[in-house]
């Protein structure tokens, strides 16, 4: 019998993870270079992660390759109670292996918004943070209706003790208890207490990076829309960001199923796995009661240029893939300087399996060159 993983230590080696980073290359997408990686242990460069395969997401799409195309075609997942609930307790699983054993002080406060609400903010450091380093504001993913600041402390464990850099959190309010647009209320309220507050809190105010996985890139795409005039955003890190949610079509992006390439021994198999994603996108419609793209929820619509240097990151099994290649695109059009990574046999999400997948190890490394490149 195969030994279970434990979640007391990493599930791979530093010499794996350097082998990752050696399958690094580039690929062209117009005239926008995008950085590919891939597992030295998939079954070809296409190839799905075996860990991935071993997860919720690979044993959901096994069950689903059993099914006719055109029944997987048909399959809808009903938002209502019993779901939401589901969701959230699923979003709020931790899912990462112990990286980080000491070294890192975290600490919980609040931000008061507007309303009189008290917003959770969680700071994370160490003794080498100093006052002329910047700071990374993190927004959650969970497609706005769930998710927590919890999951992800193993990630910013890893992220501040490799680069000495604080990062604050926020758990923002929810989807559909918090009428929308809370949450970006929420959000900018905490991003300017975090400018007005810098050397309260330790770190140079001039040098503030957003990031956000999921929808949390699409908040962190807010903040840096919202403070374009006053240049208080340095930085911008979107990790498999939700920025078309409206699926608006135009040169750069169309929901074609050959903008996906897959592994052909696993063609199928990789489908289910985009396909998930597909699903519960198209679940969410009656979450919003909008009828046309605004600037918070649909940046994509909007006019790319202007925004900060910015990291977007995605797997190439994501359903999310196309609208962020298409979105660096855009600001590379626009004059944005920009870098686009791509996992190839990753799916959604993978920050938040930090010490399990090792593309949220080097994804952390590619966060850190990016914002050494521009501190």
């Amino acid at each position: 019998m195969k030994k279970k993983k434990s979640w007391d230590k990493k599930w791979y080696t530093d010499e794996f993870l350097n082998e990752l980073k050696q399958t690094q290359h580039t690929e062209m997408c117009g005239s926008l270079p995008i950085t590919v990686k891939y597992a030295p242990d998939a079954v070809s460069p296409l190839g799905i992660d075996p860990r991935l395969l071993g997860g919720p997401m690979g044993k959901t799409a096994k069950s689903m390759r059993l099914l006719p195309e055109f029944v997987i075609k048909r399959i809808k997942i009903k938002f209502n109670e019993k779901m939401l609930s589901s969701f959230r307790a699923v979003c709020d699983k931790t899912s990462s292996a112990v990286c980080v054993r000491g070294g890192v002080d975290i600490s919980d406060s609040t931000v008061t918004a507007d309303d009189g609400y008290e917003i959770p903010i969680r700071i994370y450091k160490n003794k080498n943070c100093s006052s002329e380093n910047g700071c990374l504001y993190f927004m959650h993913g969970g497609a706005f209706i769930a998710g927590s600041m919890t999951p992800y402390d193993e990630a910013w464990k890893v992220f501040v003790e490799k680069f000495n850099m604080p990062v604050i959190s926020v758990e923002y309010r929810l989807i559909p208890e918090n009428p929308y647009p809370t949450l970006y209320y929420d959000c900018q309220k905490v991003f300017e207490y975090i400018y007005d507050n810098a050397e309260k809190l330790g770190f140079d105010k001039s040098k503030i990076f957003v990031c956000g996985d999921s929808a949390g890139g699409n908040l962190a795409q807010y903040i840096s829309t919202a403070n374009k005039e006053n240049g208080r955003v340095m930085g911008q890190i979107l990790l498999y960001a939700s920025l078309n949610p409206m699926g608006i079509e135009d040169e750069y992006f169309n929901k074609s199923i050959k903008n996906f390439k897959y592994e052909p021994s696993q063609k199928k198999l990789s489908r289910c796995i985009t396909r998930q994603l597909e699903m519960m996108t198209d679940s969410f419609d009656s979450v919003f009661d909008i009828s046309e793209p605004d600037i918070r929820l649909n940046p994509y619509s909007f006019d790319a240029s202007g925004n900060p240097p910015t990291l977007i990151s995605v797997g190439a099994l994501d359903y999310l893939k196309i609208e962020n290649i298409a979105w660096a695109r855009k600001l590379h059009a626009a004059g944005v300087p920009v870098k686009a990574v791509v996992y190839n046999g990753m799916g959604h999400g993978y920050l938040n399996a930090m010490g399990v997948f090792p593309q949220a190890e080097d994804v952390i490394d590619e966060m850190g060159d990016f914002i050494k490149k521009y501190c």
